[in-house]
């Protein structure tokens, strides 16, 4: 039986990436390297609970707007959320400027018929 994880890598580009050794490669090794270095280890319980107060907030917002808009339901909600290096949970954005992600958790949510 596979050993529980009580962890995950989380990549991302907040955490310092050292100088590369041994004069400094170029290439996909260095591409590899500076990945690895960025895998932070967060606990799943941070995560988890993290989730947990997104989405319960997330819940809070939906059920006091309103079911329908200018006479059309409201049928589907995509909500595009980023987990930082410390496991926080969140909608990116800067500044009110739309940002480009490449990655990050995707939730769409569909009316009950």
């Amino acid at each position: 039986m596979p050993e529980k994880k009580e962890y995950l890598y989380i990549f991302t580009a907040d955490v310092p990436v050292r100088a590369p050794a041994g004069g400094g490669r170029r290439g996909i090794h260095d591409v590899v390297e500076k990945a690895r270095e960025r895998g932070v280890k967060t606990a799943l319980s941070t995560i988890q609970n993290n989730m947990r107060g997104f989405l319960e907030g997330l819940d809070q917002i939906i059920t006091a707007s309103p079911h329908d808009v200018g006479g059309l339901a409201l049928d589907e909600i995509e909500v595009h959320a980023q987990i930082d290096a410390k496991g926080n949970v969140g909608i990116a954005g800067l500044l009110g400027a739309e940002v480009a992600t490449q990655g990050g958790i995707k939730f769409v949510l569909r009316k009950k018929c």
